[in-house]
Parts: structure tokens; C-alpha cells; sequence
């Protein structure tokens, strides 16, 4: 049967249309069925297998089970193959450590819980001691995108939000990172930390403050955040503190205003968040993702930057933006990807 599957599921990859860059489709879904994919999220393994997963949306997919897809390439993404689920999984990031992988979400779309899976073959399977259903790591009601996992100082880092009722959108979404110590005990097939609630702790949440809107800003309409971007600070050289900082840059719904985000900050003694600025951050209206490149001493971000006003939710481009400092982006790459397909009738 899995034969089967891996064969039916077997993806040719095609150059997309809409960039003039080399890159390739690892799955697409009919939009006359409604059912659209999300969620993206990639990780490259030690045997230099590609590991991409998916959850679904849209009107077409509301009574269906939130499960992941995930997809193997091992000709570095020439050729796809769907190769498992991840059940009751949503909003999910993946991640590798002491090579397994590790999926990190909710368990629905909706007063969902905090949710992680495992699997320690090289995603055939998210088996953790028997169990596929996953493990519950926080109660409550929580919900998120496919952000960053990242690790520093013997830690495993995810930004996430509290969405408590009536869950408006998105008012009432409230900062959270979540946080697991690595350094606890060692790692075995049947006792790993990291699958361990005990071993994770968990912010309190940060309530969005419109007093933290300069006076100079227009009125902003529907002001909240979503979506944060944990991003690891490195020790300067300069500096007395041994410790990392630990920030949240987060999307910021600015209307009428675009392109701007927010930090906040994690205090390591109290585990809790404050705000620190708003920046100019291109794209930062709708989801983007932020990555540091140790080499280059650079953050990179793939970012939907406005460049109509009159638009501020515009998302139609992707670029690619970069920093030194965290504070002031460019643009470096610009249209990666472009679609103007129906834009000003929307």
C-alpha cells in the first residue's frame, strides 16, 4: 500500500511561471475545489533528504481533519514523493535535531492546543512511543503560522499566540514564545525532553497595548499582531551580558498604514515579553519569515512588501529583504515571485 501511495503521490516538478528563477513546484492544488494549501514549511536532514509539509484550507476543507502533508525529495528537489501525515496538526513548523524531526502547532484552527510530533526515520512516520496522535505541550486556545523554530544556548524556541474568546481577528491575539531546555537529559529514542510538556515553559501572554502607536500615526482601524518571527540577538563583543537576547519581530495589521513590524523582547530571568519598537519592515503586514545567516552576519526575510498604498493588504509579491541590525531593512531581491492576476479587482 505505501508503494502505491509514494507512486500516486509522485510529483513532477515544474518551473514556476510567475519568477525567473530555477525553482520548483512541490505541490499544487485545483483552486475551482476551494481547498487551498498552507503552512509551508521545509527542512533539509543530515542525509541531505528534503522534508517540506503542508497543512489545507478554504471553504472546500472545512469538515476535514487537520493533518499535515508532508513530501521527501532526495535529488535536492527535483522530484517530490508525498510520504506521510502528521495527524491532528495545524499551522506546523518543522525542525531538526540529534536528526530526528520535530512538528510543532496547534491541534486545530480554533481554540486549538499546543501540539508536537516526532519522527525518528526520516519523516516515514510521526510515531512517538507507540503513538501517532501527537502530544499536547499546552492547553488552552492558540493559534499561529508556520514560524520559525530556532535553537540557541542548549534551547528550542517558537514564537506562538493566546486567541481567547470571542477570537477576533486580530484584536485579541496576545504574544506568547515557547521555550524547552535542551540541556535537561539526555536524548534516547524513548525518552527524549524535547517530547516532554514537564520540559517546556511558556510566556505569559502579551496583550497588545495601543499605547504603543506613536501619536504621529494616522488612526489605525483594526490594530493587533500575529505570527512572530522568533530571532536569536549574538553576543557582541562589546558587550557585559553572556546572555543571547531573544527577540519576537511579529506582524503588525497597521491599515492604513503598511510595511511595519514589531519587536518584543524575552526576558530570560521572568520569561515574560515586552514591547520595544516599532519598525519599518517591508511586508510586515501579512506573514513573512525571518532567518540568520551566521556566515554573512545577516538577517534574511521572504517578505510581501506594499508598493501600492492604496492596498496595505497587498501580498501578490515576494521578496527578499535583509539587515544588519534587525532595524533597517532593504530589499535586495526583489519580485521572486509575481502575480498580478485579478489584484486591483479584488
Amino acid at each position: 500500500m505505501t508503494d502505491v501511495m509514494l507512486f500516486l503521490h509522485l510529483t513532477e516538478c515544474k518551473l514556476i511561471p510567475d519568477s525567473n528563477l530555477d525553482l520548483n513546484e512541490i505541490v499544487y492544488h485545483n483552486e475551482p475545489s476551494k481547498i487551498y494549501l498552507g503552512s509551508p514549511s521545509i527542512v533539509r536532514l543530515s542525509t541531505g533528504r528534503l522534508v517540506a509539509s503542508h497543512d489545507f484550507f478554504g471553504p472546500g476543507y472545512e469538515s476535514q481533519p487537520r493533518n499535515v502533508s508532508v513530501y521527501i525529495s532526495d535529488d535536492n528537489g527535483e522530484t517530490w514523493s508525498f510520504i506521510s501525515y502528521i495527524k491532528h496538526s495545524y499551522w506546523t513548523t518543522l525542525a531538526v535535531y540529534n536528526d530526528m524531526i520535530y512538528a510543532i502547532g496547534t491541534d486545530n484552527d480554533l481554540n486549538a492546543n499546543i501540539i508536537i510530533h516526532r519522527s525518528s526515520d526520516n519523516a516515514v512516520s510521526w510515531n512517538y512511543n507507540g503513538n501517532d496522535d501527537g502530544i499536547i505541550l499546552f492547553h488552552g486556545s492558540f493559534a499561529t503560522g508556520p514560524t520559525p523554530i530556532v535553537i540557541a544556548n542548549q534551547m528550542m524556541y517558537r514564537t506562538i499566540e493566546y486567541w481567547p474568546l470571542p477570537s477576533r481577528w486580530p484584536t485579541d491575539f496576545q504574544a506568547v514564545i515557547i521555550s524547552c531546555d535542551l540541556s535537561k537529559s539526555n536524548f534516547s529514542i524513548t525518552d527524549d525532553p524535547i517530547m516532554s510538556p514537564n520540559n517546556w515553559r511558556l510566556t505569559p501572554p502579551l496583550i497588545f497595548n495601543n499605547e504603543w502607536i506613536p501619536k504621529s500615526f494616522p488612526n489605525i482601524t483594526n490594530p493587533g499582531y500575529l505570527e512572530g518571527n522568533i530571532v536569536v540577538v549574538p553576543k557582541s563583543s562589546s558587550s557585559s551580558s553572556s546572555e543571547l537576547r531573544i527577540l519576537n519581530i511579529i506582524r503588525f495589521n497597521s491599515i492604513p498604514l503598511s510595511n511595519l513590524a514589531i519587536i518584543l523582547e524575552l526576558n530570560h530571568t521572568t520569561n515574560t515579553l515586552s514591547f520595544i519598537s516599532i519598525i519599518k519592515f517591508p511586508g510586515g503586514m501579512t506573514k513573512f519569515t525571518i532567518r540568520y545567516d551566521p556566515i554573512t552576519e545577516t538577517y534574511f526575510s521572504l517578505v510581501n512588501p506594499v508598493t501600492e498604498n492604496s492596498y496595505p493588504t497587498q501580498r501578490n509579491i515576494l521578496s527578499l529583504s535583509y539587515s544588519k541590525d534587525l532595524s533597517n531593512w532593504t530589499i535586495v531581491m526583489d519580485h521572486l515571485l509575481y502575480d498580478d492576476t485579478g489584484f486591483y479587482n479584488e
